[in-house]
């Protein structure tokens, strides 16, 4: 149990901590039935809430007199269902349910593959490799460890982390709650801050790597070039560039992609870059060794990245000139930037079934997005924008920037979007409204005409100068898999079949004709509507792909490949769904979106709603699919 605490700080930890959560756990340990009957703790009463607070501090405070603590047994199905229900104060359908019972994370590795039998004999040299040893590489590697299939991680950098690797930038953070942005088999990880910075992600990842058996499967400094099936054999033929040597080469019997959507930078070149005298940088490309201290920079770009670093880049440079081409909508996130406090470090540690519940509750929010997402005609009819919920979001971000900017109608006025809410990636304020009020930044919305050899001149002439440019400009999310060469079966490649419409894939997994090649965090695979973090759904599909091959080895099959009837009925009902999103339309900003491609088609989204994607994802449809 640790160090024994007094009542005063344990009341502050409960104070501090999720309620929600708080009441669920202790329901959980205790079953005391006042605390059912209280209702969502949002809505309670003073008394009310005073008196769950006071029986946890009770609970906890005995507890401590056990030495050994408590262990809550993992719920049974109805229990958990309840559970749950209670968290959130609605009742799951059994399709919502199945989706979302593993998020609380009872079972001890959630979203498992096992043999359906004993493990079989495996072919002499079978091998899988996987592309990437960033969040979705290392998810699809404790797959294949547990269920001990030989395989290799090949990662093109010298470290775990993929995006948490390249990306070093003033106060680069995630901007869903730490607690969520985890694997649901390591559990309770010690995190700082609430929302974790870059470096505790990528030892998070570290962590993980070297825990579960992983870091001795890892091969750095290789970069994919070429992967080519070869139907003699059910091989993959693999080449990698490496830094301080030839090309190696490899065989692999399966290959899953790692390699995700933020892979490949957007390098923007503007007329005069070669004559501009000061430095310029993509934020991948950012070195603790820049100094910034007294000199004049200009942040081109307003997404999630430029958004972050406006903030902590203004705190030292003279002058800051902030070009924005789209306005964003920025929210607020409670505790972003702040410490996990002692106490509630503590309680993580020591509520039975506090950890659980406060990750979950804090996805629960994520479950209701698909609403904002869908027009409502009668309401847009009435004069209404969207529907209600989006147009109340909409009012309750204005009233926001209104707040940040300190009302001023100049900054105002360049910073409400013309678009509805959740039609582009969400962004979250790291103070960046408030720095634009700073003396020494300045919001240009002027486009750039291009770059002197002091300065950068927009399109109405002006000239201003600048020592550092960081373009912000993001990443080219639908050049999936690029730069590496696919070649599948009889000679068919796969950016070429992508240069219609763009890239497309079946659960955004799998392509005709490219058999035992699985992408995870594909074409079309992240989930408009959410329903829970990335890395639990790096897990689902990990262990949709080792379930394919689960299947291959259990009937001694050489080959698993999606049929062309299914991948294009799939992706006919893809496009028939993604038609009815805001994001399409003229109030979507369908412009200048990295959501949807240039054919206008989205790219990176599943339209589909959360909870359906999920069971499609669940396990391997064979009707869908092929064996041989």
């Amino acid at each position: 149990m640790g160090a024994v605490v007094d009542e005063a700080f344990i009341r502050r930890a409960v104070e501090l901590a999720d309620l929600t959560a708080v009441r669920v756990a202790l329901f959980q340990a205790t079953g005391d039935p006042e605390l059912a009957a209280l209702g969502p703790v949002a809505q309670l009463e003073a008394d009310d809430r005073e008196r769950l607070i006071s029986k946890a501090v009770r609970y906890l405070h005995d507890l401590q007199s056990q030495p050994r603590g408590v262990t809550l047994e993992t719920p049974s199905e109805d229990e958990l269902r309840r559970l749950m229900e209670m968290a959130t104060g609605i009742v799951m359908t059994e399709q919502e349910f199945l989706a979302r019972r593993d998020l609380p994370a009872f079972d001890e590795v959630p979203w498992n593959c096992d043999w359906t039998g004993g493990k079989p004999a495996l072919p002499e040299g079978f091998h899988v490799a996987i592309v990437g040893a960033g969040f979705s590489g290392i998810a699809a590697a404790v797959q294949l460890e547990r269920l001990d299939i030989p395989y290799t991680i090949f990662e093109r950098r010298h470290e775990v982390g993929g995006v948490w690797s390249i990306n070093t930038y003033p106060d680069a953070r995630v901007d869903t709650a730490s607690s969520t942005y985890e694997y649901n088999f390591e559990k309770n990880y010690p995190w700082s801050e609430y929302f974790a910075k870059q470096a505790e992600v990528r030892g998070y990842l570290e962590h993980v790597a070297k825990t579960h058996g992983l870091w001795d499967h890892i091969c750095f400094n290789s970069d994919l070039t070429e992967a080519r099936f070869h139907a003699d054999g059910s091989v993959w033929h693999l080449r990698f560039d490496q830094p301080d040597g030839p090309s190696l080469e490899v065989e692999a019997n399966a290959v899953i992609s790692a390699v995700g959507v933020f892979a490949n930078p957007k390098f923007v070149e503007f007329p005069g870059s070669d004559q501009f005298g000061g430095q310029i940088v993509h934020p991948t490309q950012w070195s603790p060794a820049y100094d910034i201290a007294g000199k004049s920079v200009a942040v081109i770009g307003n997404g999630s990245t430029g958004v972050q670093l406006v903030a902590p880049i203004a705190r030292e440079a003279s002058q800051v000139y902030v070009f924005q081409r789209t306005p964003q909508w920025i929210s607020p996130r409670p505790k972003y930037g702040a410490p996990i406090e002692p106490e509630v470090r503590w309680l993580l540690d020591t509520m039975p079934g506090y950890w659980n519940w406060s990750r979950y509750v804090a996805t629960s929010s994520l479950f209701a997005s698909h609403d904002y997402m869908i027009a409502d005609p009668e309401w847009q009819a009435g004069g209404g924008f969207v529907n209600p919920k989006n147009d109340q979001m909409r009012a309750d971000l204005t009233k926001y920037i209104n707040a940040q900017v300190g009302g001023r109608a100049d900054l105002v006025e360049q910073l409400v979007p013309d678009y509805a809410p959740m039609t582009r990636r969400p962004v979250v304020d790291n103070g960046w409204y408030a720095a634009l009020t700073r003396d020494n930044v300045e919001l240009v919305t002027e486009g750039i005409r291009g770059l002197t050899p002091t300065g950068i001149e927009t399109e109405d002439g002006t000239v201003r100068p600048v020592d550092f440019v960081i373009t912000a400009t993001g990443f080219d999310v639908v050049k999936f898999l690029w730069p590496a060469e696919y070649v599948g079966l009889d000679g068919a490649r796969l950016h070429e079949q992508w240069s219609k419409d763009g890239p497309r894939a079946y659960l955004g997994m799998m392509v005709p004709d490219f058999p035992n090649m699985f992408m995870l965090y594909g074409p079309n695979s992240q989930p408009v509507s959410g329903g829970t973090s990335l890395p639990a759904w790096y897990q689902i599909w990990s262990r949709y792909s080792a379930r394919c091959l689960v299947a291959m080895l259990e009937g001694g099959y050489s080959k698993v490949q999606v049929t062309r009837d299914a991948h294009d009925r799939y992706n006919d009902a893809l496009d028939t769904e993604a038609a009815k999103l805001v994001l399409l339309t003229d109030t979507g900003s369908v412009d200048k979106n990295y959501y949807v491609n240039d054919f206008g088609r989205v790219q990176v989204n599943s339209p589909f709603e959360s909870p359906y994607f999920y069971e499609m994802c669940s396990a391997p449809d064979w009707n869908d699919l092929e064996l041989s």
